[in-house]
């Protein structure tokens, strides 16, 4: 599993990745991205423990404050250039959609794995050796 777990996790990275960055055209978007991307972290940390990602679980807090706050920002630069929450700032192009669909992946992802994380911690998620 622990072999299984380190080769498969990359592709489901790369693939929450994929449907985040093309959810304007295809379906997707920023929360199946979000979890697709936390599902991989998940993996990692059921198979190996909260050891082998140590350096995201210290910083997830922090991931999961900038995800809301760049939210905010991106809906605030649309009011004070558009004159509208959310106003898309580029016409007849969908970057601002794309910007959002990452903003909102980051939230997402960091969110869930800081959920994920707090079970474990609290063993609500048994571990592999019992």
């Amino acid at each position: 599993m622990r072999t299984a777990g380190r080769a498969i996790t990359p592709f489901i990275l790369l693939y929450g990745a994929y449907v985040t960055l093309f959810g304007v055209l295809s379906p997707g978007g920023g929360f199946p991205g979000g979890i697709i991307m936390a599902s991989g972290v998940i993996l990692i940390l059921v198979t190996h423990g909260s050891d082998e990602i140590k350096a995201l679980v210290e910083n997830i807090e922090w991931l999961d404050t900038f995800g809301a706050l760049a939210f905010l920002v991106v809906g605030l630069t649309g009011l004070f250039i558009g004159g509208a929450y959310f106003t898309n700032i580029w016409p007849r192009s969908p970057a601002m959609l794309v910007i959002l669909d990452v903003v909102v992946a980051l939230k997402v992802f960091a969110g869930t794995v800081a959920l994920f994380v707090y079970f474990f911690k609290l063993e609500v998620i048994p571990s592999s050796t019992e």
